[in-house]
């Protein structure tokens, strides 16, 4: 029942069935022009992860048309449909700047809410994470949906929660940015909302002053001598719940990680026991570790792979779970019939692709040169110290992925990037390298770093031996120690397998 699936959220929604669902807690991409998700084109992953910007281009007008296409026979798409087109007035039909943004984002997120909306059982809920850049667009996107049929407008709007927390800084001409939102709706009339899980303690002040008034014995029926409730008090729709501070044992170095807190009382509060909670945004599993910690079942979907390390490590460091044995993962390689079937899929290429640099430590990143067809090169950086000078070297590092046979000629092509970028390079196949490719590689040299020499060209074949221990890449590809150094900040996206590599 647990499980885990890498790809495209709506993709995988769209294949779920209808009402299988009990709660769905998420905190999507924001519209915040900030550096940390991605968009969607022809259902990949940009090679840029974490890029929380939105255009009004080529995908989003493609969506926009899809959701067109669906309201001719979808209730749901067809009230989706209308409020678009509303807010196309709204935000005078804009094609670039914020307004294009707010449209292109609109288009993404209205019909993951529609498929959200489809997968809650009439007794579920959802809780959607959003900032005040956005949240009024999208309570109006989900008005239309939930209450698409509803004579009475608003009937499964619950709340509009705020998050507040204290931070850091302060704009010179504005006031301090201290919260998020947080939309609450049912699905149905009959939705669970368990109280008494998730009352509050009274304040000291409230305790005394009721003490007072008793004491002096006001009237029945007056505000005196009402009882305080034994379990706490009725908690309001603003929570302050601290974010996760630098230092906490919790944090995993994940851009828009939040404390675990605040989901658990999203999850107490709106499901019971062995029912079945979601999150088609999870990112490094908050709500999959919430939703475990209080003995429910659970689905993630993330889009990015480097999400998928993350939630590996916290799922095993705080609950001891396995892949496989514990939980399910789809669309993540854990054998190499899984691998073939990912570079069988052209969809699914880019996805190997960034799984198999994310192996190295590297992240994905825009390809440079000519990868061809079924090649894909990323680029990262090593900063190197030199204990002798004093300094630190920014070095680029190139690694290149091949599915199907490598070839000499691809092989040299590689190098004339890597000479291109003054850069150290690793090319990956799955099928093996020639001995004429590796005399390429010796020809390329070494290059030198405290008082050790490592090849400037390396290969890695991936085969059954990795998936049998991955700790082997450790004597496949030699990268000095000073690699840790830019990657201290996401040191814990990577499971231990990879720190060892690192390390070495």
């Amino acid at each position: 029942m647990n499980t885990l699936y890498f790809g495209d959220n709506l993709e995988i929604m769209r294949e779920m069935d209808d009402q299988g669902v009990d709660l769905i807690c998420t905190d999507p991409p924001f519209n915040s022009g900030r550096d940390y998700n991605t968009f969607l084109t022809d259902s990949k992953a940009q090679s840029k992860a974490f890029t929380d910007t939105w255009t009004w281009d080529d995908p989003a007008q493609d969506t926009r048309a899809d959701i067109e296409r669906r309201a001719r026979t979808s209730d749901t798409y067809k009230a989706l449909d209308t409020c678009l087109k509303g807010y196309d007035l709204v935000l005078q039909n804009a094609v670039s700047g914020n307004k294009g943004a707010m449209r292109a984002y609109l288009a993404f997120m209205g019909p993951r809410l529609a498929e959200m909306h489809r997968l809650l059982r009439d007794t579920g809920s959802i809780y959607l994470h959003c900032d005040p850049t956005a949240s009024h667009y999208l309570k109006g996107i989900m008005d239309a949906i939930w209450d698409q049929n509803n004579r009475k407008k608003n009937e499964y709007f619950r709340n509009e929660i705020v998050w507040c927390y204290r931070g850091a800084g302060y704009p010179k001409k504005d006031f301090g940015r201290r919260h998020d939102i947080i939309l609450r709706y049912s699905n149905g009339p009959q939705y669970i909302f368990n109280l008494d899980d998730i009352r509050e303690e009274y304040a000291e002040a409230t305790i005394e002053r009721f003490k007072h008034h008793i004491g002096n014995k006001r009237k029945a029926g007056d505000f005196g001598v009402q009882k305080l409730n034994p379990l706490g008090k009725h908690p309001d729709d603003w929570w302050q719940i601290q974010p996760i501070a630098p230092s906490s044992k919790e944090r995993l170095g994940y851009p828009t990680q939040k404390p675990r807190a605040l989901y658990e009382r999203m999850i107490e509060a709106s499901s019971n026991e062995g029912m079945l909670v979601m999150d088609p945004f999870c990112g490094c599993g908050t709500t999959i570790d919430a939703a475990h910690t209080l003995h429910r079942f659970w689905i993630g979907i993330d889009l990015t792979i480097l999400a998928l390390d993350p939630m590996r490590r916290r799922l095993a460091d705080r609950h001891g779970l396995e892949p496989s044995k514990d939980y399910e993962i789809h669309g993540y390689p854990t054998n190499m019939q899984e691998v073939h079937k990912l570079v069988r899929d052209e969809k699914k290429y880019h996805d190997f692709s960034n799984w198999a640099v994310t192996r190295l430590g590297l992240q994905p990143t825009k390809s440079v040169g000519d990868g061809g067809k079924d090649g894909e090169a990323h680029v990262g950086h090593i900063t190197l110290w030199d204990p002798e000078e004093g300094q630190t070297t920014d070095t680029r590092i190139l690694a290149e992925v091949k599915s199907g046979r490598p070839t000499i000629t691809q092989v040299r092509a590689f190098c004339h990037v890597m000479d291109k970028n003054d850069a150290i390079g690793i090319f990956i196949t799955i099928e093996p390298v020639s001995a004429g490719m590796r005399q390429i590689a010796a020809d390329m040299g070494t290059f030198y770093h405290n008082n050790e020499t490592f090849p400037r060209l390396q290969f890695w074949q991936i085969d059954d031996t990795y998936f049998e221990n991955p700790s082997s890449l450790k004597d496949i590809i030699r990268l000095p120690a000073a690699w840790l150094a830019p990657m201290r900040r996401i040191e814990r996206h990577f499971t231990d397998t990879q720190m060892t590599l690192l390390r070495s």
